[in-house]
């Protein structure tokens, strides 16, 4: 992947993080949170996809070197 894709691809899960993370936030801090739906939607889907976007983040370029060879 050339650096331009990468940097794309980088900046584009940095946000998805960060909008995952601004959820997690709402959800915990405002009365949002007392919803049962929400608090089911926030425990299947979001929290599960900002652990796997954080590492991602934090390993993904190491993996992708891994799997280069």
């Amino acid at each position: 992947m050339t650096e331009r894709g990468f940097a794309w691809r980088r900046r584009h899960q940095h946000s998805a993080h960060l909008v995952l993370a601004s959820w997690l936030g709402v959800v915990l801090y405002s009365p949002l949170g007392e919803d049962a739906r929400v608090l089911l939607a926030t425990r299947v889907v979001a929290f599960p996809l900002l652990v796997v976007s954080g590492l991602l983040l934090w390993k993904g370029p190491a993996l992708s070197r891994r799997l280069r060879g």
